[in-house]
């Protein structure tokens, strides 16, 4: 892998620097490179979708352990590199563009894909609902993110850090801390450390609903007002807190309760009781 001296001397040929606005930092630890490396569970037989190829950094890992890589880059100077001055292996397709506008279905085929990307924190959210979107043509899914967003992802009912992110991601997958990365494993180094995880695509929804979008709705609505009672939160006004207790009282959801209390079985129970109302 590039070491941060041939990181710097690369930089200088082609002119390019780094933008912190959009998360431009390069792993330079080869320890973690390794210690990633031993955690994919990727074979001959699959796919692998890297999100944001960078230098090349885990693309030639992704390649070496046998399967067909499609690397997305969006930086047309990278792309220049990774083209004229970094060789890469002969089962690596690099994709020119923004990962946001990928098509799965026909990168995966009839198949699913395995999922890799060390992803910015400006655009965490989108990539994420990218991710959702098309879960159906995807296996596993590894991301190396800001540790404080791992926390968010993995955060359970009565944490302060569960928030509707949570709930969607632990709706469609397992998610599971690997490991932590220390900022200085990056290039320049980021202000804090990272966390690398593994969300497993879900057989089965974590909880049954009847109606998916009313689901949706009814944690955005308990969630914009987070400091607010359930109560008070799913009412649109006075005159409705009634009714809205009792289908919270048959869901056996305490209405004084509030969001970050609520776990996804919660949520289900207050959806599916307001869909037989």
């Amino acid at each position: 892998m590039l070491t941060k001296r041939r990181l710097k001397e690369l930089w200088k040929e082609m002119d390019f620097r780094p933008t912190k606005r959009l998360g431009q930092n390069f792993l330079i630890d080869k320890n973690i490179q390794d210690k990633i490396s031993a955690s994919l569970e990727i074979t001959r037989a699959d796919t692998c979708l890297e999100i944001g190829a960078g230098f090349g950094e885990l693309t030639e890992c992704l390649a070496r352990l046998g399967a067909r890589v499609f690397a997305v880059e969006k930086d047309k100077k990278i792309i220049s590199a990774l083209k004229e001055r970094i060789a890469l292996p002969v089962n690596v397709t690099l994709l020119e563009g923004d990962f946001l506008d990928v098509e799965f279905k026909r990168i995966a085929g009839h198949g699913k894909v395995v999922v890799y990307g060390n992803i910015p924190y400006y655009i965490t959210s989108p990539i994420i609902e990218k991710l959702i979107q098309n879960i159906s043509h995807i296996k596993t899914i590894y991301l190396v993110v800001q540790a404080e967003l791992a926390e968010r992802i993995l955060a359970r009912a009565g944490s302060r850090k569960i928030g509707r992110l949570s709930l969607y991601v632990q709706y469609y997958t397992v998610p599971k801390r690997l490991f932590k990365i220390k900022s200085d494993s990056f290039f320049p180094v980021p202000v804090v450390d990272s966390v690398f995880l593994r969300l497993d695509v879900r057989d089965k929804k974590s909880v049954s609903v009847k109606n998916e979008a009313l689901f949706f709705d009814v944690i955005k609505k308990a969630y914009s007002k987070r400091r607010k009672t359930v109560l008070n939160a799913l009412s649109d006004q006075q005159s409705d807190k009634k009714s809205i207790k009792s289908i919270l009282t048959a869901s056996k959801v305490n209405p004084e309760a509030r969001a970050e209390e609520l776990s996804l079985e919660d949520f289900a129970r207050i959806t599916n009781e307001f869909d037989n109302t």
